[in-house]
């Protein structure tokens, strides 16, 4: 499990009393597991419904792309707790298996286990007849496995694992002895290789999902790896009403597929420092509630260990500080901010790649929007490149860290503005800076500042950077940024199937797809980071 340590990890903390609740699903409470952020820990309560790999908000499911799956209710589905035996063919974007089960057009029933077991989907009808699909968790692509049908919807039905009667030889045994029901990883079951081609595959097949043909972009390239294990972490929160005496039952994440707990009390894919904080932490919250000295959670309590240069930070108001590239990173251990310091700088390289190569009209780039920017991550290892660049983040307190930032390594070609991402186009608010020349003089007065609007940068040589949050950029920004259409767009997302639905948007507006470049940023599980480079297309 080579570059696989995490540290930003979200579990749940649960009161012994609530756990009758967790089979209601008008009570659900479930961990959410945040994005694996290869540097925190967190014991979290969250009320939400369950999701469901199909019912994943804009994420559409790619493995059903050339299906020809049922939804109807006059289907005659599957007997709870029946098994049978069937064929893996291909993986959700959440890392459940997909099989597929025939179903008879006569009286649209689907056949037996006996008919089942012997269905292959190779079969040169496959892809003409109707298909019932099951969900099964820790399988890989081409195993034929013994499950068990747990659960019934309107177009798909969850199963268990019971056994995997043809291994695949990717399959391995996992680290961890709870990897086969807790939900914090989806693949120790898989090579760390397969798995990485697996995220490949999966952007590929997302990317053609949105109606972009093979030909409108180059093949996706192969995903990147850190290049040594990380350590950093993240942040403690409490909420309750009262100091009265209580147990604390499970501290750990959601199964896989049902609403109840595992308990973690070392988690295989943490940094050591952070597994070593959590053993203490987790003691002395349960001593807390049984001595009366911790409130009790009325809706949820999170615990956050953010693992930052070595040093486990539980506070998330306190700041800690993260050297990428050389640039020293000041944030609030409980703001966002990307978790895997040993892939971090291969990430910052390419976007600098990416936006310094000469503009397609083979002119140098000499401005930068960074849109989302966060703490200042890109503009900030971007800056020396360019004559000005401005960051913008709807977040105040982020702009805030970000201009401390920018002063904390000299830096004062860069603005940031607290703002939507979409207003950064009609600003009227000038954006200000000192001109690279000043700093190789040994600095400038406020009388050497130059000002300018964003609307008036040269757009041949000006580069948009957007890493927006997992539901991608809004149609508002896509609209405005269409209207300002600057040379290029460089786009790291944290969700692909959102990526490609906003490249879809993009290369219909007149932009060429250049370069799609997965990151491993979080080994072990499904999540998946990604870069697009998109130029605009000369006529």
């Amino acid at each position: 499990m080579r570059s696989s340590r995490k540290s930003l990890i979200t579990l749940l903390l649960l009161p012994m009393h609530t756990l009758s609740r967790i089979a209601s699903p008008s009570h659900s409470f479930f961990l959410s597991f945040r994005r694996p952020a290869v540097s925190s820990f967190a014991v979290a309560w969250t009320r939400s419904t369950s999701r469901h790999p199909t019912k994943s908000r804009t994420r559409r499911p790619f493995a059903f792309r050339a299906s020809s799956t049922v939804a109807s209710e006059e289907i005659q589905k599957f007997q709870k707790v029946q098994a049978l035996s069937l064929s893996v063919e291909s993986l959700t974007n959440l890392g459940f298996g997909i099989a597929r089960v025939p179903i008879k057009e006569n009286d649209n029933t689907i056949l037996q286990p006996e008919a089942a077991a012997t269905t292959s989907t190779t079969d040169e009808d496959s892809t003409e007849q109707k298909k019932w699909v099951v969900f099964i968790p820790n399988v890989i692509p081409g195993e034929t496995c013994r499950i068990r049908i747990y659960r019934n919807h309107a177009t798909y039905s969850d199963a268990d694992l019971i056994q995997v009667l043809t291994p695949s030889e990717d399959r391995i045994e996992p680290k961890c002895g709870l990897a086969n029901v807790c939900g914090g990883c989806q693949y120790q079951h898989v090579k760390i290789e397969r798995q990485r081609a697996i995220k490949t595959q999966q952007v590929q097949e997302l990317f053609e999902d949105w109606g972009l043909k093979r030909d409108e972009f180059p093949k996706v390239l192969e995903t990147l790896e850190p290049s040594l294990r990380s350590t950093n972490q993240k942040k403690d929160k409490d909420s309750g009403n009262s100091l009265k005496s209580y147990e604390i039952g499970p501290i750990g994440f959601k199964e896989k597929a049902s609403r109840r707990l595992v308990d973690v009390p070392y988690c295989h894919i943490a940094t050591p420092a952070i597994n070593t904080a959590l053993e203490q932490i987790r003691n002395e919250k349960r001593m807390e509630a049984i001595e009366e000295r911790l409130k009790k959670p009325s809706k949820g309590a999170t615990l956050l260990l953010r693992d930052a240069e070595g040093v486990v930070e539980t506070n998330h108001t306190e700041y800690v500080d993260t050297i990428v590239n050389g640039l020293t990173f000041r944030f609030q251990a409980g703001n966002f901010f990307q978790n895997n310091p040993y892939m971090l700088p291969k990430m910052v390289d390419l976007v600098v790649s990416a936006a310094t190569a000469p503009s397609p009209k083979g002119e140098p780039m000499t401005h930068l929007i960074d849109c989302y920017c966060g703490s200042g991550l890109f503009a900030l290892g971007s800056s020396s490149f360019f004559d000005v660049c401005v960051g913008i983040e709807v977040n105040a307190k982020a702009v805030e860290e970000a201009k401390g930032n920018a002063a904390l390594n000299g830096i004062e070609n860069c603005d940031f503005v607290s703002a939507s991402a979409e207003a950064i186009f009609q600003s009227q608010d000038p954006v200000s800076w000192v001109g690279r020349e000043c700093w190789w003089r040994g600095g400038c007065d406020d009388n050497n500042r130059k000002t300018l609007l964003v609307k008036d940068f040269p757009r041949d040589n000006t580069v948009v950077v957007v890493d927006p949050p997992r539901k991608g950029c809004s149609p508002e920004f896509l609209e405005q940024l269409d209207q300002y259409r600057p040379a290029r767009v460089v786009y790291m997302s944290c969700d692909p199937a959102t990526q490609a639905r906003d490249a879809s948007f993009l290369v219909g507006h007149g932009y060429k797809i250049m370069s799609v470049q997965p990151f491993d940023l979080f080994p072990q599980t499904r999540h998946i980071e990604c870069l697009a480079v998109f130029d605009r297309v000369i006529n």
